[in-house]
Protein backbone atom coordinates (compact mmCIF):
# COMPACT_ATOMS: atom_id res chain seq x y z
CA UNK A 1 0.00 0.00 0.00
CA UNK A 2 1.35 3.46 -0.89
CA UNK A 3 2.21 6.00 1.76
CA UNK A 4 1.52 9.74 1.85
CA UNK A 5 3.48 12.33 3.88
CA UNK A 6 1.66 14.48 6.44
CA UNK A 7 3.21 17.42 8.27
CA UNK A 8 1.63 18.17 11.64
CA UNK A 9 2.11 21.71 13.00
CA UNK A 10 1.61 22.37 16.72
CA UNK A 11 0.82 25.63 18.51
CA UNK A 12 4.22 25.73 20.27
CA UNK A 13 5.96 25.88 16.89
CA UNK A 14 6.93 22.20 16.82
CA UNK A 15 6.24 20.10 13.75
CA UNK A 16 6.32 16.43 12.91
CA UNK A 17 6.43 14.80 9.48
CA UNK A 18 4.85 11.36 9.39
CA UNK A 19 3.92 8.86 6.70
CA UNK A 20 0.31 7.74 6.40
CA UNK A 21 -1.07 4.75 4.61
CA UNK A 22 -3.22 6.05 1.76
CA UNK A 23 -6.79 6.14 3.08
CA UNK A 24 -5.89 6.32 6.77
CA UNK A 25 -7.41 9.03 8.90
CA UNK A 26 -5.08 11.69 10.27
CA UNK A 27 -5.70 10.34 13.79
CA UNK A 28 -4.85 6.78 12.75
CA UNK A 29 -1.69 7.84 10.93
CA UNK A 30 -0.53 9.89 13.92
CA UNK A 31 -1.17 6.96 16.26
CA UNK A 32 0.96 4.68 14.06
CA UNK A 33 3.73 7.29 14.39
CA UNK A 34 3.44 7.34 18.18
CA UNK A 35 1.42 10.56 18.46
CA UNK A 36 -1.87 10.72 20.30
CA UNK A 37 -3.93 13.52 18.75
CA UNK A 38 -6.76 14.87 20.88
CA UNK A 39 -9.97 13.08 19.98
CA UNK A 40 -13.04 11.74 21.73
CA UNK A 41 -15.96 10.39 19.68
CA UNK A 42 -13.79 9.28 16.71
CA UNK A 43 -16.76 9.55 14.32
CA UNK A 44 -17.16 13.25 13.56
CA UNK A 45 -19.75 13.97 16.23
CA UNK A 46 -17.95 16.05 18.87
CA UNK A 47 -15.39 18.41 17.29
CA UNK A 48 -12.56 17.61 19.73
CA UNK A 49 -10.18 16.79 16.87
CA UNK A 50 -10.85 19.90 14.77
CA UNK A 51 -7.76 21.21 12.98
CA UNK A 52 -6.81 23.44 10.08
CA UNK A 53 -5.77 22.05 6.71
CA UNK A 54 -2.98 24.44 5.72
CA UNK A 55 -2.20 22.81 2.38
CA UNK A 56 -3.01 19.68 0.43
CA UNK A 57 -6.23 17.70 0.39
CA UNK A 58 -8.04 15.13 2.52
CA UNK A 59 -11.24 13.18 1.97
CA UNK A 60 -13.68 14.13 4.71
CA UNK A 61 -15.97 11.28 5.72
CA UNK A 62 -19.36 11.54 7.41
CA UNK A 63 -19.63 14.08 10.24
CA UNK A 64 -22.15 16.27 12.04
CA UNK A 65 -22.35 19.58 10.15
CA UNK A 66 -23.33 21.36 13.34
CA UNK A 67 -19.92 20.32 14.71
CA UNK A 68 -18.09 21.48 11.59
CA UNK A 69 -20.19 24.16 9.86
CA UNK A 70 -19.81 24.60 6.12
CA UNK A 71 -18.31 28.06 6.62
CA UNK A 72 -15.51 26.59 8.75
CA UNK A 73 -14.98 23.80 6.25
CA UNK A 74 -14.63 26.36 3.46
CA UNK A 75 -11.99 28.13 5.58
CA UNK A 76 -9.97 24.91 5.80
CA UNK A 77 -11.17 23.32 9.03
CA UNK A 78 -11.21 19.51 9.16
CA UNK A 79 -12.00 16.79 11.68
CA UNK A 80 -8.91 14.62 12.01
CA UNK A 81 -10.85 11.51 13.00
CA UNK A 82 -12.79 11.34 9.71
CA UNK A 83 -10.28 12.99 7.37
CA UNK A 84 -8.73 10.35 5.10
CA UNK A 85 -5.31 11.10 3.68
CA UNK A 86 -4.94 10.64 -0.07
CA UNK A 87 -2.39 13.36 -0.93
CA UNK A 88 0.49 15.10 0.85
CA UNK A 89 -0.90 17.65 3.30
CA UNK A 90 -0.06 19.99 6.17
CA UNK A 91 -2.37 20.03 9.20
CA UNK A 92 -2.23 22.68 11.94
CA UNK A 93 -3.37 21.66 15.44
CA UNK A 94 -4.47 24.02 18.19
CA UNK A 95 -2.34 22.58 21.00
CA UNK A 96 1.29 21.90 21.90
CA UNK A 97 3.27 18.87 20.78
CA UNK A 98 3.49 17.81 24.44
CA UNK A 99 -0.25 17.11 24.40
CA UNK A 100 0.27 14.57 21.61
CA UNK A 101 3.41 12.94 22.99
CA UNK A 102 2.51 12.66 26.65
CA UNK A 103 2.06 9.04 27.70
CA UNK A 104 -1.46 8.38 28.97
CA UNK A 105 -1.36 7.59 32.67
CA UNK A 106 -3.27 4.53 33.85
CA UNK A 107 -6.77 5.37 35.11
CA UNK A 108 -7.35 5.97 38.80
CA UNK A 109 -10.19 4.53 40.85
CA UNK A 110 -12.71 6.82 42.48
CA UNK A 111 -15.72 6.22 44.68
CA UNK A 112 -19.15 7.69 44.08
CA UNK A 113 -19.94 9.87 47.10
CA UNK A 114 -23.12 11.59 45.88
CA UNK A 115 -25.63 10.88 43.14
CA UNK A 116 -28.69 13.07 42.72
CA UNK A 117 -30.97 14.16 39.91
CA UNK A 118 -30.85 17.94 40.31
CA UNK A 119 -32.93 19.02 37.30
CA UNK A 120 -34.92 17.59 34.46
CA UNK A 121 -32.50 15.35 32.50
CA UNK A 122 -29.49 16.29 34.68
CA UNK A 123 -27.72 14.16 37.25
CA UNK A 124 -25.14 15.46 39.73
CA UNK A 125 -22.31 12.98 40.30
CA UNK A 126 -19.63 13.44 42.97
CA UNK A 127 -16.57 11.22 42.86
CA UNK A 128 -13.82 11.07 45.50
CA UNK A 129 -10.29 10.04 44.60
CA UNK A 130 -7.28 9.30 46.79
CA UNK A 131 -5.27 12.33 45.66
CA UNK A 132 -6.42 15.72 44.43
CA UNK A 133 -6.71 16.14 40.67
CA UNK A 134 -4.89 19.09 39.12
CA UNK A 135 -6.48 20.46 35.94
CA UNK A 136 -7.04 23.62 33.96
CA UNK A 137 -10.53 25.03 34.71
CA UNK A 138 -12.75 23.85 31.85
CA UNK A 139 -10.99 20.56 31.12
CA UNK A 140 -12.62 17.13 31.25
CA UNK A 141 -11.85 13.56 32.23
CA UNK A 142 -13.13 10.30 30.79
CA UNK A 143 -15.20 8.13 33.11
CA UNK A 144 -16.34 4.52 33.07
CA UNK A 145 -17.76 2.17 35.69
CA UNK A 146 -15.03 -0.11 36.96
CA UNK A 147 -14.75 -3.08 34.62
CA UNK A 148 -16.80 -1.37 31.92
CA UNK A 149 -15.78 -1.23 28.29
CA UNK A 150 -16.95 2.29 27.32
CA UNK A 151 -15.59 5.69 28.33
CA UNK A 152 -17.58 8.92 28.42
CA UNK A 153 -16.15 12.44 28.74
CA UNK A 154 -17.40 15.00 31.27
CA UNK A 155 -16.09 18.36 32.46
CA UNK A 156 -15.31 19.03 36.10
CA UNK A 157 -17.52 21.64 37.76
CA UNK A 158 -15.26 22.28 40.76
CA UNK A 159 -11.80 23.66 41.43
CA UNK A 160 -8.45 22.14 40.59
CA UNK A 161 -6.70 20.18 43.32
CA UNK A 162 -9.80 18.82 45.06
CA UNK A 163 -10.12 15.15 45.95
CA UNK A 164 -13.86 15.36 45.34
CA UNK A 165 -14.83 15.99 41.74
CA UNK A 166 -18.31 17.14 40.74
CA UNK A 167 -19.95 16.48 37.39
CA UNK A 168 -23.31 17.48 35.93
CA UNK A 169 -24.36 14.85 33.43
CA UNK A 170 -27.15 15.06 30.89
CA UNK A 171 -29.32 11.97 31.02
CA UNK A 172 -29.75 10.41 27.58
CA UNK A 173 -32.42 7.77 27.10
CA UNK A 174 -30.68 4.51 26.29
CA UNK A 175 -27.23 6.04 26.74
CA UNK A 176 -24.57 3.77 28.20
CA UNK A 177 -23.50 6.04 31.04
CA UNK A 178 -27.02 7.35 31.71
CA UNK A 179 -28.29 3.77 32.02
CA UNK A 180 -25.57 3.03 34.55
CA UNK A 181 -26.30 6.20 36.54
CA UNK A 182 -30.02 5.46 36.73
CA UNK A 183 -29.59 1.72 37.25
CA UNK A 184 -26.71 0.18 39.12
CA UNK A 185 -24.76 3.27 40.23
CA UNK A 186 -24.94 4.08 43.94
CA UNK A 187 -22.93 5.78 46.66
CA UNK A 188 -19.85 3.60 47.10
CA UNK A 189 -19.73 2.43 43.47
CA UNK A 190 -16.23 2.30 42.02
CA UNK A 191 -15.48 4.24 38.85
CA UNK A 192 -12.38 4.77 36.72
CA UNK A 193 -11.08 8.20 35.70
CA UNK A 194 -8.44 9.22 33.18
CA UNK A 195 -6.14 12.17 33.59
CA UNK A 196 -7.58 15.57 32.51
CA UNK A 197 -7.79 16.40 28.82
CA UNK A 198 -8.89 19.21 26.56
CA UNK A 199 -7.90 22.56 25.10
CA UNK A 200 -11.15 24.24 26.24
CA UNK A 201 -9.93 25.88 29.41
CA UNK A 202 -9.73 29.30 31.01
CA UNK A 203 -7.04 31.53 29.50
CA UNK A 204 -5.04 33.81 31.78
CA UNK A 205 -5.69 37.07 29.95
CA UNK A 206 -6.36 40.69 30.76
CA UNK A 207 -9.45 40.97 28.56
CA UNK A 208 -13.23 40.77 29.08
CA UNK A 209 -14.80 37.31 29.14
CA UNK A 210 -18.11 36.13 27.72
CA UNK A 211 -19.21 32.64 28.75
CA UNK A 212 -22.17 31.07 26.92
CA UNK A 213 -23.48 27.74 28.22
CA UNK A 214 -26.12 25.41 26.87
CA UNK A 215 -27.58 22.85 29.29
CA UNK A 216 -24.89 20.85 31.08
CA UNK A 217 -22.35 22.93 29.17
CA UNK A 218 -22.56 25.08 32.31
CA UNK A 219 -20.28 22.62 34.17
CA UNK A 220 -16.89 23.85 32.87
CA UNK A 221 -17.94 27.46 33.47
CA UNK A 222 -18.68 26.68 37.10
CA UNK A 223 -15.09 25.51 37.36
CA UNK A 224 -13.78 28.61 35.60
CA UNK A 225 -15.85 31.00 37.69
CA UNK A 226 -14.90 29.30 40.96
CA UNK A 227 -11.22 29.71 40.13
CA UNK A 228 -11.69 33.37 39.18
CA UNK A 229 -13.75 34.21 42.26
CA UNK A 230 -10.74 33.58 44.52
CA UNK A 231 -8.62 36.14 42.68
CA UNK A 232 -9.38 39.83 43.22
CA UNK A 233 -7.43 40.86 40.12
CA UNK A 234 -9.32 38.36 37.95
CA UNK A 235 -12.67 39.51 39.37
CA UNK A 236 -11.91 43.05 38.25
CA UNK A 237 -12.05 41.96 34.59
CA UNK A 238 -15.59 42.23 33.15
CA UNK A 239 -17.13 38.76 33.02
CA UNK A 240 -20.55 37.73 31.70
CA UNK A 241 -22.22 34.32 31.87
CA UNK A 242 -25.21 33.46 29.67
CA UNK A 243 -26.98 30.18 30.46
CA UNK A 244 -29.53 28.57 28.18
CA UNK A 245 -31.83 25.62 28.97
CA UNK A 246 -34.85 23.98 27.37
CA UNK A 247 -37.25 24.79 30.24
CA UNK A 248 -37.07 26.28 33.69
CA UNK A 249 -37.13 22.74 35.08
CA UNK A 250 -33.78 22.08 33.37
CA UNK A 251 -31.96 24.70 35.44
CA UNK A 252 -29.41 23.42 37.95
CA UNK A 253 -26.58 24.73 40.19
CA UNK A 254 -28.59 27.88 40.96
CA UNK A 255 -27.38 27.95 44.57
CA UNK A 256 -23.77 27.86 43.42
CA UNK A 257 -24.43 30.64 40.92
CA UNK A 258 -26.12 32.76 43.61
CA UNK A 259 -23.14 32.21 45.92
CA UNK A 260 -20.78 33.31 43.18
CA UNK A 261 -22.84 36.44 42.59
CA UNK A 262 -22.84 37.20 46.31
CA UNK A 263 -19.04 37.05 46.45
CA UNK A 264 -18.60 38.67 43.06
CA UNK A 265 -21.32 41.32 42.54
CA UNK A 266 -19.76 42.53 39.27
CA UNK A 267 -20.35 39.15 37.62
CA UNK A 268 -23.08 39.53 35.01
CA UNK A 269 -25.45 36.57 34.86
CA UNK A 270 -28.42 36.08 32.55
CA UNK A 271 -30.48 32.93 32.09
CA UNK A 272 -32.71 31.94 29.19
CA UNK A 273 -35.23 29.11 28.81
CA UNK A 274 -36.83 28.11 25.54
CA UNK A 275 -40.15 27.49 27.31
CA UNK A 276 -41.64 27.66 30.82
CA UNK A 277 -39.05 30.19 32.01
CA UNK A 278 -38.42 30.66 35.70
CA UNK A 279 -38.69 34.06 37.37
CA UNK A 280 -36.29 36.70 35.97
CA UNK A 281 -35.49 34.36 33.10
CA UNK A 282 -35.49 35.35 29.42
CA UNK A 283 -37.81 33.26 27.26
CA UNK A 284 -35.83 32.16 24.24
CA UNK A 285 -32.22 31.21 23.64
CA UNK A 286 -29.15 32.31 25.56
CA UNK A 287 -27.55 33.20 22.25
CA UNK A 288 -30.36 35.73 21.68
CA UNK A 289 -28.95 37.77 24.56
CA UNK A 290 -25.55 38.38 22.99
CA UNK A 291 -26.81 41.21 20.79
CA UNK A 292 -28.01 43.17 23.84
CA UNK A 293 -24.71 43.06 25.75
CA UNK A 294 -22.82 45.92 24.09
CA UNK A 295 -19.86 43.56 24.28
CA UNK A 296 -16.29 44.80 24.25
CA UNK A 297 -14.75 43.81 20.88
CA UNK A 298 -11.64 42.62 22.76
CA UNK A 299 -13.64 39.99 24.66
CA UNK A 300 -12.66 36.34 24.69
CA UNK A 301 -15.75 34.23 24.00
CA UNK A 302 -16.19 30.74 25.43
CA UNK A 303 -19.06 28.59 24.13
CA UNK A 304 -20.00 25.17 25.50
CA UNK A 305 -23.09 23.12 24.66
CA UNK A 306 -24.79 21.22 21.86
CA UNK A 307 -23.28 21.85 18.40
CA UNK A 308 -26.25 23.85 17.09
CA UNK A 309 -26.16 26.14 20.12
CA UNK A 310 -22.40 26.67 19.80
CA UNK A 311 -22.71 27.61 16.14
CA UNK A 312 -25.63 29.97 16.87
CA UNK A 313 -23.51 31.56 19.58
CA UNK A 314 -20.57 32.03 17.26
CA UNK A 315 -22.75 33.68 14.64
CA UNK A 316 -24.41 35.95 17.21
CA UNK A 317 -21.08 36.95 18.75
CA UNK A 318 -19.60 37.67 15.33
CA UNK A 319 -22.66 39.78 14.43
CA UNK A 320 -22.08 41.71 17.68
CA UNK A 321 -18.59 42.64 16.52
CA UNK A 322 -16.57 39.95 18.30
CA UNK A 323 -13.76 38.18 16.49
CA UNK A 324 -14.24 34.56 15.44
CA UNK A 325 -10.55 34.01 16.17
CA UNK A 326 -11.18 34.92 19.81
CA UNK A 327 -13.81 32.20 20.34
CA UNK A 328 -13.16 28.90 22.12
CA UNK A 329 -15.73 26.17 21.61
CA UNK A 330 -16.60 22.88 23.30
CA UNK A 331 -19.39 20.84 21.72
CA UNK A 332 -21.17 17.73 22.93
CA UNK A 333 -24.16 15.70 21.79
Amino acid sequence: MSTVPITLLFSDGASRRIDAQCGQSVVEAAADAGLGLLTDCSNGQCGTCVAQLVSGQVELGKYDRAVLPDSDREDGAILCCVSRVTNPCVVELGYDLAEATAEEMPPVIGLVTALEQVASETMMLDIEVEQGVEFQPGQYVRLRPEGGDQWRSYSMAGVSGDRRLRFYIRLVEGGFFSTWLQGSAAVGSRIELTEPHGSFFLRDEDRPRLFVAGGTGLAPFLSMLSSLADNAQARAIPTTLLVGVRTGAHLFALEQLRALRADWPELQLRIAAESEPAEDCHQGYATDLIASLDADPRARVYLCGPPAMVEAGRQAAQAAGLSRQDMLCERFN
